[in-house]
């Protein structure tokens, strides 16, 4: 076991001796601390600051900030929002009355004071009301007549941090004037003899005014004239604050005309109880007309209920409620206290909605706006009273059959109607926002381009694509008005099915698309493909030639000289009886003929019998079966007169 641990044992020994040896006869080298701002030199200057946080004034930077070694960088303690809370705990409340400073709320101390060091008292960033100004519209403190405190500074009546008194107000309301404004008699004075020692506020401003007085921006004017007595009882009475008459009397008796509006069953609410106090101050506002509140807040705290709506009208959204709503009774007594006619209301702003196109739209040429729109929200786009597509059935109604149809057009089935229709009016037919192929072409820009630029069907060419499509829904494809031969023989009559005719099967079937391109294409008859190519789509006869010899007029491709391409008397479509077909081209006399045939001369009607029409392997054409006499030329095995 010795032998295990003594050589580790001499190892640790020689170590130490070592280290011991290493460091001189001047003993032990003592450690050098650094401090913060060995490292972070860009904070020397905040030193000299004529004001330094405690925990910096001490070099005490990790009271805050987290330690760290070469790598790393300065972190707080703890969250931004408590971090100041740990030390300073007076700078806020646990009260629930209690006013908070918002700043302090959010525990987000730095924008007014600097975490470091200041030369402002209190650590401030700025001095005086600058600082408050920072958040705080300077417009309500700089109007022409200032409160002398306002200059003074806003710490003379608000408390920084927070108070249990509102507006933050270092005393409540009451002691905070008197506490300057503590001389009775010229208050006495300044108040038609009445000793007013309360509620300072409800005619006059805080901060600064642009009346004398500290009035607010709109003032009763009983209180202009100093005729406080006009509402209350005389100043030297034992109540002098009482009112001469309760309620809707005391206005009244300046008010008379609005008694009558009062007895109207059309009012306003509020003015037939005679509840003038709802919305108006009896003293002063800073709102026109003496309201309680600015109207776009006045009107809400009772009407919200479309305040929530996905789409709403600019000026319900925006508190313009007295631009088409009378406060107090309408003037030409419409419903809803409207100022005016509703026709005549609306188009005092949307008179490019009230449209005098030819093509008019009923509801917005009688100027029935609400039969569309509902006047403040909806829930639906541009303040419709319905969805789309249900509002437009309301009124066309024999659309629903329509859209019953299998087939319906995009904007039919999006519900879109005005992706097609203008909604007031419009300069042509059906008030369509465009006209004809230019509508279509809006969305179809492929087939715009065709019909602009290549060889085309008429109808189509025309733009007229109403002629062969329905624009809303159809039990047939691509939206067809009529089955599809329907539709072509309005145009091509001659095309009539012959119920004794043999007809080309696509054409007994009526599918002309089958082989016509309904909207034109580069070849004759607006075919999809030129011959023979189309016909052979369908009829694979070019197996016969394909390695071998092709009928003349099938290499030609012109099937046409010798078949009907839609109806016919004949087998085959033949375009004549085949006797006289073949002798079209081959118009050999029978002497002729009964040389290529083995002396045997054909009847005229027998080529098809042993030839076919289309091609073969061998250059006479002749079937690839043959019986074996036919196949050796011996036709007299069979054909023993001479004749076939």
């Amino acid at each position: 076991m010795m032998k295990r641990w003594f050589p580790s044992f001499l190892i640790v020994l020689c170590t130490l001796l070592l280290s011991y040896g290493c460091s001189g006869t001047s003993g032990p080298t003592k450690r050098v601390v650094k401090d913060c701002l060995d490292c972070h030199a860009e904070y020397q200057s905040i030193l000299q600051h004529r004001n330094l946080h405690a925990p910096l004034k001490g070099g005490q930077c990790n009271n805050c900030h987290r330690n760290h070694g070469l790598l790393g960088g300065i972190y707080l303690k703890t969250a931004e929002d408590q971090i100041c809370f740990q030390c300073h705990q007076q700078i806020t409340s646990t009260d629930p009355n209690a006013v908070v400073h918002q700043p302090v709320k959010k525990g987000n101390c730095a924008p007014c004071h600097n975490p470091h060091g200041s030369d402002n008292d209190a650590l401030l960033t700025q001095t005086g009301n600058g600082l408050c100004l920072t958040c705080h519209d300077a417009d309500k403190f700089t109007a022409r007549v200032r409160h002398q405190p306002v200059e003074q500074g806003c710490a003379t009546c608000h408390a920084p941090h927070y108070s249990l008194h509102p507006g933050r107000l270092i005393q409540s309301q009451q002691q905070q004037c008197l506490g300057c404004h503590d001389d009775k008699k010229r208050i006495k004075q300044a108040h038609a003899d009445y000793q007013v020692t309360t509620q300072c506020s409800s005619c006059h401003l805080v901060h600064s005014s642009q009346r004398d007085g500290l009035l607010r921006e709109s003032v009763h004017q009983p209180i202009l004239q100093g005729n406080c007595s006009g509402c209350h009882q005389s100043a030297d009475s034992s109540t002098p604050f009482a009112l001469v008459a309760q309620g809707k009397d005391l206005c009244l008796k300046c008010h008379a005309q609005r008694e009558q509006d009062m007895a109207h069953q059309d009012s306003h609410q509020p003015v037939q109880d005679g509840e003038c106090f709802s919305c108006h101050d009896p003293h002063a506002s800073d709102v026109k007309g003496l309201l309680t509140q600015p109207a776009e807040t006045l009107c809400f705290s009772c009407h919200d209920a479309e305040k929530k709506q996905k789409s709403q009208h600019p000026a319900y959204s925006g508190g313009q409620c007295l631009g088409c709503h009378a406060p107090h009774r309408s003037p030409s007594s419409q419903k809803a206290l409207l100022r005016a006619p509703l026709n005549s209301l609306c188009a005092s702003c949307h008179e490019q909605g009230m449209v005098s196109m030819r093509v008019p739209h009923s509801p917005a040429s009688e100027k029935a706006c609400n039969t569309c729109h509902a006047p403040h929200g909806s829930a639906q786009p541009s303040l419709l009273v319905e969805p789309e597509q249900e509002l437009c059935l309301s009124c066309h109604e024999s659309m629903r059959e329509t859209l019953a149809k299998v087939n319906l057009h995009a904007p039919a089935a999006t519900s879109e109607c005005s992706g097609c229709h203008q909604s007031h009016g419009s300069d042509n037919r059906d008030l369509l926002v465009a006209k004809g192929a230019k509508l279509c072409a809006e969305c179809h820009d492929d087939i715009e381009e065709a019909r602009l630029n290549g060889p085309t069907h008429s109808p189509f060419k025309q733009g007229q694509c109403r002629t062969c499509h329905d624009p809303h829904a159809s039990n047939y494809p691509a939206l067809a008005v009529k089955e599809n031969n329907a539709i072509c023989v309005d145009c091509h009559q001659e095309m009539v099915r012959d119920s004794k005719a043999i007809q080309h099967s696509p054409f007994a079937k009526g599918n002309c698309t089958t082989c016509h391109h309904p909207h034109g294409s580069g070849y004759p008859a607006n075919l999809k493909q030129p011959l023979p190519d189309l016909c052979l789509s369908c009829h694979d006869v070019d197996r016969y030639w394909a390695k071998g010899v092709a009928h003349e007029p099938a290499r030609q491709g012109d099937c046409t000289s010798c078949h009907e391409v839609h109806q016919g008397s004949r087998v085959h479509l033949l375009t004549v009886a085949p006797d006289r077909l073949c002798q079209q081209c081959h118009n050999e006399t029978p002497q002729q003929l009964a040389v290529h045939h083995g002396g045997i001369a054909p009847g005229g009607d027998s080529c098809l019998s042993c030839h076919d029409s289309h091609g073969s392997m061998e250059r006479a054409l002749t079937f690839p079966i043959k019986h074996q006499p036919f196949a050796e030329k011996n036709c007299q095995a069979c054909h023993q007169g001479g004749a076939r």
